[in-house]
């Protein structure tokens, strides 16, 4: 099962630019309208942008897209020649930031980041979603791509993820597994791991990725799944058993969990940035180009690796398969798993 979509490769049209409408869907259902980069022409010749941009983040200061927003944010605006303006709207499992974002005039001044939890979960696992996320916005461009880190407490007697898990076999529902909350990555990766082997884990729910992991670091829940506990592993105050999806460069000796075990098992997260259906399609493709290339630089590349992110550069066509797909999927593993945040 792989839920990663760590194979994007991009690709170049030269395609007519129209508007957008309702009826490209995250820019997937028409490729007429998600085009790769249009000619330079068509760029030059656009005055977009003639004011600051708003970036809304629907999650928390300090967090991966609060992360992520802020390292391009700066750096696009530059590129831009117009300040690219973060904006913080959390709650509601991002849900308040992703209706602000699509609520938000389509004139290509408000952008809005997500990753799957907030587009694609959301969609299943609230019923007070006002929007579509398939529907009610353009795909722009990835962003940026991650594993999930599996640690424990260097007390922990399994030094190894294939440990662990022939432990876990042995004694069902003896360990508790830490999550940042319901319908999270982590938790959606703890159902999937526990479909794919069979074990039974006692998910712990917590409203947030700090709060489990200073409990993990007290010695209340047994393993963490949650992106933020990087930091604490470079500290050697955790170990990391396992990443989920591709190896990590800051982490190149932990191995993946389908290289422990679990052979095929690959689930990680990745995030994009969307605008308002109807967008103008010069300010899509501005954004797109801007964006590839700022992944060109070696500088952002390095930014991006040290804080535990691959970089992933894609068409609004390649981001927006990539969505439907992770709807796909991600969507039977939360109408199983049954999990809700109501």
């Amino acid at each position: 099962m792989n839920f990663f979509t760590d194979r994007l490769q991009c690709f170049s049209e030269r395609l007519t630019e129209v508007p957008l409408n309702r009826r490209n869907l995250l820019g997937a259902a028409s490729v007429g309208m998600a085009s790769a980069i249009l000619p330079s022409t068509v760029c030059a010749q656009s005055t977009y942008p003639t004011k600051p941009i708003t970036l809304i983040v629907p999650n928390p200061p300090g967090g991966n897209t609060d992360i992520l927003a802020r390292i391009f944010s700066v750096q696009l605006g530059r590129a831009l020649g117009q300040p690219v303006i973060v904006e913080n709207r959390a709650g509601a499992g991002g849900v308040i930031g992703m209706t602000a974002a699509a609520r938000a005039p389509a004139d290509g001044y408000t952008i809005g980041i997500g990753n799957l939890s907030d587009l694609v979960v959301s969609r299943y696992a609230q019923s007070n979603v006002s929007y579509d996320p398939a529907k009610d916005f353009v795909a722009v461009s990835t962003l940026a791509k991650v594993s999930i880190v599996v640690t424990a407490l260097p007390s922990f007697p399994a030094n190894t993820f294939h440990d662990f898990l022939a432990s876990a076999k042995a004694n069902p529902g003896k360990y508790k597994c830490g999550t940042a909350g319901n319908g999270t990555m982590g938790h959606l990766c703890l159902e999937a791991l526990q479909a794919a082997t069979g074990v039974d884990i006692v998910h712990v729910p917590y409203r947030g990725g700090a709060p489990a992991l200073n409990d993990l670091l007290g010695g209340h829940i047994d393993l963490l799944i949650d992106g933020g506990a990087l930091s604490q592993v470079r500290a050697n105050k955790l170990k990391a058993l396992a990443v989920t999806a591709d190896r990590i460069p800051v982490l190149p000796n932990v191995p993946t969990i389908a290289e422990s075990g679990v052979p095929g098992f690959s689930f990680g997260n990745f995030w994009g940035l969307l605008m308002p259906i109807g967008s103008p399609a010069a300010a899509v493709t501005r954004i797109n180009l801007e964006i590839k290339r700022l992944l060109d630089q070696s500088e952002i590349r390095q930014q991006l690796e040290s804080a535990g992110f691959a970089p992933l550069a894609s068409t609004p066509v390649e981001y927006g398969q990539a969505l439907q797909k992770s709807y796909d999927q991600i969507g039977q593993l939360v109408k199983k798993a049954k999990i809700t945040f109501d």
